[in-house]
């Protein structure tokens, strides 16, 4: 009688669970001792209220400016519509610390800004530090990203309400309360949670353009009682805290993904009635001109390195290209094998075994990685190898270690649809021939799998390679990527440099986003 192994989802889960639980108690129990619980004081009160109003804030903004650039967007047709969309694309995508170089570029004391009133003949000065450069940079990034991803959904509206829309001789407001609302009531939610978790994590933003400790968030509060303080303990009750409120925001955006699905009929381009209406074209005409006069310098910012990009190109920036390129490669390899396990797992335990709530906890597994304090992991895992190991190979290990599991979530939305369909059209026939296991992947699974899984691979990719979380750790002379290369530029004021350095991860990380965009939506 043979042992049946378990199921390598199964396996995936566990270890992921034994990472973050083994990192965690590694630091509860660093030289035999217990974090110490931080006094609920001014201290606590103060990164705790900066991390959440920062974050409403940023969420509240980012709504506003992405909510009316979609509407604008669906009721308008303009020569340049597409290269808007391009741009919008493209911040969508654009690692922070180039966001942070934007920021300066555009708004620091010898920014473009600055002159443009040197010019004028105002002198006065104008500070980014703080919560206007944190505010500008998570609207510039985050506000494209709900204007896409709004404009997608008003895009798919049936072009059959649209004619009775005009047929009824419906006003503007109810338009928008019949057909745009419903919309949008659906997709918020949803959107405003990820952004206010993502701001509410903010790390490379807040530490470049927060101006000082009263300015950190929790994600910098862990940064800096683990690299400066090295105070174990600290960061243990930090990262508990964080992951607490980030673990409650996670469950609720996993309840608001997993809404039943609604069926919509094609939408062709059918022309809004709403767009005859002189108060709007006014309206759309502002809200356009604003967004413009926001995104486009922040965006083209980065255009200026190309001047500069020859007097970068040297034996360090290559060596940083290298190593990004190999750590990215290494994250998203990690991220595609994990995510495509867990999906594997799901499915079996969906359709195959008809269990519909382990099903559910291993689709959202993937979803708990985005609410673990990356730096509290990372931390605990160094005590590990530092217990175990070699200290020294650190770095090499958990970078590409935490970016993968970063990158699950996304890989993971690429993976599992396609795996549940095959299985629901060819699953029984496949059980009925005996094929299981490796055969049934090659020959059942990867004639539907291999574009997705390349395109999760290649989005996986872009986010590691311009990511500045771990490296601000573990970077120095012997470990150098081109976010942390293009960080010691800024801190550097060589705003020159840095831009030629950023536009470098930037047409890189675009490139892969593109690739990623195509492979996803090839045999639609």
């Amino acid at each position: 009688m043979t042992m049946k192994l378990p199921h390598p989802g199964s396996l995936v889960a566990f270890a992921i669970l034994g990472l973050v639980a083994g990192g965690f108690i590694a630091l509860a129990t660093f030289d035999e001792g217990t974090p110490t619980l931080l006094p609920i004081g001014p201290y606590l009160w103060r990164v705790l209220a900066f991390s959440v109003i920062q974050a409403l804030l940023s969420t509240v903004l980012s709504l506003v400016l992405g909510i009316g650039l979609a509407l604008a967007l669906a009721r308008r047709r303009f020569p340049g519509r597409d290269l808007v969309l391009a741009i919008l694309g493209t911040t969508m995508v654009m690692p922070t610390i180039v966001a942070v170089f934007a920021v300066f570029a555009v708004y620091g004391r010898s920014g473009w800004l600055a002159e443009g009133l040197a010019l004028l003949g105002w002198e006065g000065g104008f500070s980014i530090f703080g919560y206007p450069g944190i505010l500008i940079a998570h609207v510039f990034l985050n506000g494209p990203f709900v204007a896409r991803i709004t404009l997608d959904g008003l895009n798919q509206v049936p072009a059959e309400h649209w004619r009775l829309a005009t047929a009824f001789g419906f006003t503007p407001f109810q338009i928008f309360r019949h057909l745009d609302w419903p919309v949008l009531r659906a997709e918020l939610p949803g959107i405003a949670g990820l952004i206010f978790l993502m701001c509410f994590k903010s790390f490379a933003i807040v530490l470049a353009l927060g101006g000082g400790p009263s300015r950190s968030t929790l994600e910098v509060a862990i940064f800096e009682a683990l690299k400066i303080d090295l105070d174990f303990g600290r960061v243990a009750w930090l990262a508990l805290i964080q992951l607490a409120i980030c673990l409650s925001m996670t469950a609720l955006l996993h309840w608001a993904f997993t809404r039943p699905p609604v069926g919509h009929t094609i939408r062709s381009l059918v022309r809004r009635p709403d767009a005859k209406n002189d108060g709007l074209k006014v309206l759309d005409t502002v809200v356009l001109a604003v967004s413009a006069l926001f995104i486009a310098p922040l965006a083209f910012s980065v255009l200026t390195g190309i001047r500069n990009m020859l007097d970068v190109i040297d034996v360090d920036l290559l060596q940083a290209f290298a190593t990004s390129l190999a750590v990215a490669a290494a994250a998203a390899i990690l991220a595609c094998i994990l995510a495509l396990a867990l999906a594997s797992a799901a499915r079996r335990r969906r359709i195959v075994l008809r269990s519909p709530r382990m099903a559910a906890f291993y689709n959202f597994l993937p979803d708990t990685l985005l609410a673990v304090p990356p730096f509290a992991l990372t931390a605990g895992l160094f005590l590990m190898i530092q217990r175990f190991g070699d200290p020294s190979t650190a770095g090499l290990i958990l970078l590409p270690l935490i970016n993968g599991l970063a990158a699950v979530p996304f890989a993971y939305r690429y993976v599992a649809p396609h795996l549940l369909t095959t299985e629901e059209r060819y699953g029984r026939v496949a059980a009925s021939l005996g094929i299981t296991g490796w055969s049934k992947l090659t020959i059942m699974d990867w004639p539907a799998l291999k574009r997705p899984l390349a395109a999760g691979f290649a989005l996986a990719m872009a986010l590691s390679f311009g990511d500045f979380g771990i490296i601000a750790l573990f970077g120095g002379t012997e470990l150098v990527t081109l976010p942390y290369l293009l960080y010691e530029r800024l801190g550097a004021y060589r705003l020159d440099e840095a831009a030629a350095i950023g536009l470098v991860i930037v047409l890189f990380a675009v490139l892969l986003a593109h690739a990623s965009g195509r492979l996803s939506h090839a045999g639609d």
